[in-house]
């Protein structure tokens, strides 16, 4: 007889890795089902030759130091997982070149003619010195921004301890400043503050982490991620972020979890009207009491359910929110180190305007010469074979950017990408990349939509519009969830996309399943 778990959980990805994990330390019986032969999802590695690369992540917020643990170690900590991380002392560096009409442009250290070229240190005072010295008149601004951030901190916590909205806007009236801010975007925020537009500019070059400009970013979820990065600079994991992966999927095993790759969740058998068990690789059935789901709404509701199953909230949410941004990026494997490619940062943020929305509206069309470009060298100096390095550009867009692409033009559109992308760097650092490229993979959105099995290919689920972002869709968390024994995960949810974000809801999915099992449900 097939056994019946307490919580099955579909989905391998950072959400649904968090969640089994709590369940199964907390002694509920916890299966997780992963359609890829490894766990995961961004959170990985591939080998190109004698390159291993890492798929997505940029950069980990929350590293924290020794001593004061940031938000993602108290994760891994939490659940016993070890990780052995390596900390980048920096924030990033935000290059725009010159254009016709710029006033005030000046020659940088690479020869190119730019008109903002700056590294930001990590430390909130150094941060708003350096930003006052590029913008007079910026500090004050700056570090009033950055005392709402640690506030907010706070209120974070209470968000999630009270589900039941009369008393979480209880404990929010407690904070009149939060309160104040929370309706407010980016932009509205920092023009409360006097903040000068350049170094609003600057101040918002992370944006592209959530994919939302500072017109229509929530003030104080943008305040906390960056307050997560300058707090203490960003960190990354020693052997990649499939390391993270390994070491959750070790957690689940030795607290009694059982863990199936290659087990695509087909379907989600009903019974009573909810969830009852779910079929794998169309065939065998397995059945428990609760379930969390690690899968996009609309790719669960079209591919796991009959329609006449799905809530009518559901589809009509599924619906009004709009599909986040998606990545290209370009991964190389380079014959040369990093010193004789000239490059001396980890994170450069190349735009071709100062202002995130303008950025925005670019990057509505396929390539807009905006691109991020990052050295994992420069974190981790010995992460490939001696006398190489490796680079991973990465761009955005919004939409369905690939209508137009015919299936035989695909590889030459492809192709074509790349190449902008690695000239747009080049012309940006003065430096020569094509000469030595030793092993190139390109990652257009259907790659990721066909990896991470989201909408679009995006990674970043829902876009974080103000009428649906952190704070409103956390009030409505419970409300928001389909069915009774039945919880989504990942970057669909409250806090969007990033590493920690999809930690986090995996844990608050196990806090309410574990919590409704002790409550007798």
């Amino acid at each position: 007889m097939a056994k019946n778990y307490d919580v099955i959980v579909i989905g391998a990805g950072n959400g649904g890795l968090a969640a089994a994990a709590n369940c199964a330390k907390a002694g509920l019986s916890t299966l997780l089902l992963e359609k890829h032969n490894i766990p995961g999802g961004s959170a990985s590695s591939f080998v190109r030759g004698r390159f291993e690369f890492e798929p997505s992540l940029h950069e980990l917020a929350g590293i924290g130091e020794e001593g004061d643990p940031g938000m993602i170690e108290e994760v891994f900590d939490r659940i016993d997982a070890h990780v052995d991380w390596v900390k980048d002392n920096s924030t990033f560096r935000l290059i725009v070149p010159a254009k016709e009409g710029d006033k005030d442009t000046f020659v940088n250290e690479n020869g190119v003619e730019v008109s903002v070229d700056v590294r930001m240190p990590v430390g909130f005072h150094e941060f708003s010195k350096k930003l006052d010295e590029i913008v007079p008149g910026s500090y004050d601004s700056s570090m009033a921004a950055f005392d709402l951030s640690t506030r907010m901190f706070k209120a974070f916590s209470y968000m999630d301890e009270e589900l039941d909205p009369i008393k979480m806007m209880g404990v929010l009236k407690e904070m009149p400043d939060i309160m104040r801010m929370a309706s407010h975007t980016l932009q509205e925020g920092l023009d409360a503050l006097g903040m000068p537009k350049k170094a609003q500019g600057i101040f918002s070059t992370y944006w592209c982490y959530m994919g939302v400009p500072a017109s229509r970013f929530d003030f104080l979820y943008y305040m906390c991620m960056l307050h997560s990065y300058v707090r203490a600079g960003a960190g990354m994991p020693l052997r990649r972020s499939h390391e993270m992966s390994l070491a959750i999927d070790k957690v689940i095993r030795e607290n009694g979890g059982d863990i199936w790759y290659n087990s695509e969740v087909t379907k989600v058998i009903m019974k009573d009207g909810k969830p009852a068990g779910v079929q794998i690789n169309g065939e065998k059935e397995v059945y428990g009491k609760r379930f969390i789901c690690n899968v996009a709404p609309n790719f669960a509701w079209n591919d796991l359910f009959n329609v006449e199953d799905i809530p009518a909230k559901q589809l009509k949410m599924a619906n009004a929110r709009n599909i986040a941004c998606a990545l290209t990026t370009v991964y190389l494997g380079m014959n040369v180190t990093k010193e004789e490619l000239g490059i001396k940062d980890y994170s450069v943020f190349i735009a071709p305007d100062i202002n995130s929305d303008e950025q925005f509206k670019a990057a509505q069309d396929y390539f807009h010469n905006y691109c991020i470009i990052n050295c994992l060298n420069e974190v981790i100096p010995d992460c490939t074979p001696e006398g190489t390095c490796q680079l991973f550009l990465t761009g955005m867009t919004f939409g369905d950017v690939m209508k137009n692409i015919e299936p035989k033009d695909y590889k030459k559109f492809k192709i074509r990408v790349a190449n902008d992308m690695i000239e747009t760097c080049e012309k940006a650092l003065n430096i020569s990349i094509k000469p030595y490229i030793e092993e190139i993979e390109i990652a257009l959105p259907p790659t990721f939509s066909r990896y991470l099995n989201t909408p679009q290919g995006t990674p970043y689920g829902y876009m974080l519009d103000m009428w649906d972002s952190m704070i409103p869709r956390t009030i409505q968390f419970g409300k928001d969830q389909p069915f009774d024994n039945f919880i989504f995960c990942g970057a669909t949810q409250e806090r969007g996309d990033g590493y920690g974000c999809a930690y986090h809801s995996g844990e608050k999915a196990a806090a309410l399943t574990i919590k409704a099992f002790k409550g007798g449900k």
